[in-house]
């Protein structure tokens, strides 16, 4: 896909549509399955050039297609129905981009250019419509039975028998009556606080308007 003059496009009103292959968006490609076929997935875009009610060159976009996923819970494949319309208006510096505050409008800035990556906006839009945990809406690997909820996992139970919630409290009364345990606390190998059990880092759901997909 050609690059686009940004500018031209909102002041004309100009109109593009059309199909772009998995195959030509690789980062959005290494988060879907390779399967045969899967790289001939098709994605459909409608854009239209227009200028918005503060007088700003704007981009109106829509996305659809269907990307092949694998499920988190059963590892089997999954066919994510993607459907999108965003809103872009255009500042012509990075200092005017800098200065936009982070806000809950639906319109996002863009750096515009004359020579403005429209590819890149549909792949880089449509890896952020990505579910961080796809999982098929009726699986149920993880339950052990039908009378367990879907995402819930049971323990193991010790040789067959029931869990028994109370088994332990003999013992603990037991260790009451004993000298009082140590109360020093367990630091981190770093001195600091102790990771999340996961090991994974909170996950910020903002997003700063961004300087991407302008050409050089």
């Amino acid at each position: 896909m050609d690059r686009i003059d940004i500018y031209a496009a909102a002041r004309s009103g100009a109109r593009w549509s059309g199909r772009l292959a998995l195959s030509a968006m690789p980062r959005l490609s290494s988060s879907l399955t390779d399967g045969p076929g899967d790289r001939d997935v098709l994605m459909s875009y409608e854009c239209r050039g227009s200028t918005d009610t503060h007088g700003r060159p704007a981009l109106d976009l829509r996305l659809a297609a269907v990307l092949p996923l694998r499920c988190d819970r059963c590892g089997q494949k999954l066919a994510l129905v993607l459907e999108a319309q965003r809103t872009f208006y255009f500042v012509n510096s990075q200092a005017e981009l800098a200065a936009i505050p982070i806000d809950d409008t639906p319109e996002e800035a863009l750096l515009g250019s004359p020579q403005f990556d429209l590819a890149g906006l549909i792949e880089d839009e449509s890896i952020l419509l990505l579910p961080i945990s796809p999982r098929h809406a009726d699986c149920v690997a993880l339950a052990r039975d039908a009378n367990m909820p879907p995402g819930i996992v049971d323990a193991p139970e010790s040789a067959g028998r029931p869990p028994q919630p109370f088994a332990g409290l003999a013992a603990l009364r037991e260790q009451l009556r004993g000298p009082a345990p140590s109360l020093t606390p367990e630091k981190s190998p770093a001195g600091g606080r102790l990771a999340p059990a996961n090991g994974a880092p909170a996950v910020s759901r903002g997003r700063k308007p961004r300087s991407g997909t302008s050409g050089a």
